[in-house]
């Protein structure tokens, strides 16, 4: 009698924990190799439980995980993680399960088989059977989203890829005197091929220096005017570069997962080639430009712009160059990301790492974290001497600050001028992508050091 109560212990514990790391190891990104290497002590256990016990069920279950955990553990492959994940949770379950039954058997025999009995027994073997249902479908549906995570996009996200523009392009006067021309149509090959510009002082006639502005939100949402929600008043982003004398253009771009890496590289070239098109129409001096982004908007304004100063890597991107060298003359950087690989590496937040993580796959493709279109993407990797003037800026939770202190590095290293500001955790706590949004006081500091940064740039 002993035996048969450590026996049921035993079991519930060694399902608990498996069922505890299957689910956990889906959505916790940053501890995934930490967390199947327990997982396959826990089948190893199982096997080792299952031999001992003449259950041939437990061994060869065992038997058929232990070789597919150590394949995962040698070669990191997101299917087979989500693959493992299931069989944990699953088989957690199930020996949960046997567990109670076993005790339950027990206590029944040692009662007599009273109608009461029966029934309890009926009742709880009808509940295992529906939460069992209702388990395998909740992680049926999160290795789903996992997976396919166009699903997540459209359920969590608000995603659209549209060949009509969110308006009717208008011109309007904002406040400052700043002329806003919105959702002009630079393309017609992907969706979403849409860009706003913004005058300064509402003088078309006169060539400024241009500021080209890409949005972020992960490569699969985001709006080329969501940086500018405040009200457009003289400290908003935009309007900030106005008022210093400069033009504006932001543009939109198709979103993955039905428009990939490195669809938004290619719009960005069509982008440019309109507005060098249609330059004297607008006021932009197309001979002086600044480029920048935010966040996922930063990365892909730093692998155009790689493209544009390093011909050897437009071939490889199959991207034909459509600027001069000498006409980009910097790069702005704002909570950008540099290392793609890294993408939900900010072990800041787990929710934001396992979204980011969901962008990746969406974006690069679902073993984004070591196939070759995120080395390919990678600025700290592929940057060479010949790379515009930097300004970098970052905040300090939840971002890519890590890789930005990289870049900053690489910099240094290649001789390229460069600039880092960032603010530590101890002066204030600022969150991803503080810059554009105004809602500190650092976002304004940090705006003046970036003009700063420009009006050098441009003298």
């Amino acid at each position: 009698m002993k035996y048969r109560l450590i026996h049921p212990f035993l079991l519930a514990m060694l399902g608990l924990g498996m069922f505890i790391l299957g689910a956990t190891s889906l959505v916790l990104v940053n501890f995934t190799e930490i967390l199947h290497i327990f997982i396959l002590l826990l089948f190893v256990s199982q096997l080792i439980l299952g031999f001992v016990n003449k259950q041939n069920w437990l061994f060869y279950i065992g038997v058929i995980v232990i070789p597919l955990e150590l394949v995962f553990l040698l070669h990191y492959h997101y299917t087979l993680l989500c693959v493992n994940a299931f069989a944990s949770i699953i088989m957690g379950f199930l020996l949960i399960v046997f567990s109670f039954t076993d005790v339950w058997k027990a206590r029944v025999q040692k009662s007599q088989q009273t109608k009461r009995c029966k029934i309890l027994t009926i009742g709880a073997k009808s509940l295992e059977a529906i939460v069992g249902v209702l388990i395998i479908v909740f992680v049926g549906f999160i290795m789903f989203l996992a997976v396919r995570p166009m699903a997540g996009i459209q359920l969590f996200f608000e995603h659209k890829n549209s060949y009509q523009p969110e308006k009717k392009s208008t011109v309007t006067e904002l406040k400052d005197g700043t002329m806003y021309i919105n959702d002009i149509q630079y393309g017609t090959q992907y969706p979403n091929s849409f860009l706003d510009i913004y005058v300064s002082n509402k003088d078309i006639s006169t060539l400024r220096p241009t500021y080209i502005f890409i949005h972020g939100g992960g490569f699969v949402t985001g709006d080329k005017v969501e940086e500018d929600k405040s009200g457009r008043s003289e400290i908003d982003y935009y309007t900030s570069f106005t008022n210093a004398g400069y033009n504006v253009v932001s543009i939109n771009y198709a979103f993955a997962p039905e428009y990939p890496y490195p669809t938004p590289l290619y719009q960005v070239s069509e982008a440019v080639e309109f507005l060098k098109a249609h330059a004297n129409e607008y006021g932009l001096d197309m001979e002086r430009v600044m480029l920048g982004g935010s966040s996922a908007g930063g990365q892909i304004i730093g692998q155009f712009a790689m493209a544009q100063t390093d011909r050897e890597y437009a071939k490889e991107l199959n991207i034909q160059p459509v600027m001069e060298e000498d006409s980009i003359k910097g790069v702005i950087f704002n909570s950008a990301l540099f290392e793609p690989a890294k993408f939900a590496q900010s072990k800041d937040s787990w929710l934001k790492d396992y979204l980011r993580s969901i962008y990746g796959r969406a974006y690069w493709g679902n073993d984004y974290e070591t196939n070759q279109y995120t080395k390919q993407a990678d600025l700290v990797k592929n940057v060479t001497s010949n790379y515009p003037p930097v300004f970098i800026s970052d905040g300090n939770t939840a971002s890519f600050y890590k890789q930005a202190n990289a870049f900053d590095k690489r910099l240094d290293q290649l001789g390229i001028e460069h600039q880092f500001n960032y603010y530590g955790k101890e002066v204030a706590s600022l969150p991803h992508g503080y810059e554009v949004t105004f809602d500190s006081n650092y976002a304004q500091k940090n705006m003046k050091k970036m003009l700063r940064f420009v009006g050098e740039q441009f003298e």
